[in-house]
């Protein structure tokens, strides 16, 4: 968490063709191996019982691809198209994406850690240029250089870090630290193992225990615009409940961490007090799901 959400999800990890599975987790992508990552998001908040709903929907495919520098995995990220929609108004067009003019490239030592963020500034330039003329920018995701490198470094720790090195076998379970200071635990299991394409994957979920305000504040600073225009000040307000649930899964093969799908559900149910002690719930959901395509 410290997710990043509204794009976190946008870019890193991948897939092969090796039937056999590595009794450990290993990031070792083929050289040459090229997909195709598709990743929808929609991230939806809205004042329970009220007509107030703040939808924003993005869909993104980069063609993905891995090649060697020296002892570094080179992972190529080239944006093929982009559409965002927010309340059901195009924001970003994505049919007019030049997908060869935007991409973002990661640098991989053999820990692996991302060492290296390419192309980060052209890209943010790009995609401020991409908003709809129809559309007020303040309605456009805000993407500069260096939120460009952070989601790109959370989508790949958030696929690789936490499970390279561990057991593959079915039944398996470990805890991992999280960067967001909301979480006070993470535990991801090894579901099943199961075909996927030529290959075997592993089927992973992610279990996540929360500091319950400390979450709901996050979560009601991330829709601050939204509430505030609805008359409610977050920073102000007294949480009554909060009612969080975390879920992540991957697909993952074993053998060189390339991903077939992924998914990452966030749902966060806060009540708060208002000025006059009046009880406003509020509804925040996040919804990633992400697919690969191999030729």
């Amino acid at each position: 968490m410290a997710r990043g959400w509204l794009l976190a999800a946008v870019l890193t990890t991948a897939c092969a063709t090796n039937p056999k599975v590595a009794p450990t987790f290993t990031y070792a992508p083929p050289t040459g191996t090229r997909f195709v990552r598709t990743v929808k998001v929609v991230s939806e908040a809205s004042l329970v019982g009220r007509p107030y709903r703040q939808r924003v929907e993005q869909e993104f495919v980069w063609n993905v691809g891995f090649a060697r520098e020296g002892e570094q995995t080179l992972v190529t990220q080239q944006l093929q198209r982009l559409a965002v929609r927010v309340n059901g108004a195009d924001v970003i067009d994505g049919e007019r994406v030049p997908g060869s003019n935007v991409s973002v490239d990661l640098l991989v030592s053999r820990e692996p850690r991302v060492i290296e963020v390419r192309g980060a500034e052209k890209a943010a330039e790009a995609l401020s240029g991409m908003v709809s003329p129809t559309v007020q920018r303040s309605s456009a995701p805000r993407l500069g250089p260096e939120q460009v490198k952070d989601i790109a470094v959370a989508r790949f720790e958030m696929v690789v870090r936490d499970v390279v090195g561990r057991p593959t076998a079915p039944g398996s379970t470990w805890a991992v630290a999280d960067p967001d200071p909301t979480v006070k635990r993470k535990s991801m299991t090894v579901d099943r193992l199961e075909p996927c394409g030529t290959a075997r994957c592993a089927r992973i979920t992610a279990q996540y225990e929360v500091e319950p305000e400390a979450a709901a504040r996050q979560a009601l600073r991330s829709a601050a615009e939204f509430l505030a225009a609805n008359g409610v000040n977050p920073a102000e307000a007294e949480v009554l409940e909060a009612s969080l649930d975390y879920r992540d899964e991957l697909l993952l093969e074993p053998s060189t961490l390339l991903d077939h799908g992924a998914t990452f559900s966030q749902i966060a149910r806060v009540t708060f007090a208002g000025l006059r002690g009046q009880r406003i719930p509020v509804e925040f959901r996040t919804l990633l799901e992400q697919s690969s395509t191999f030729p």
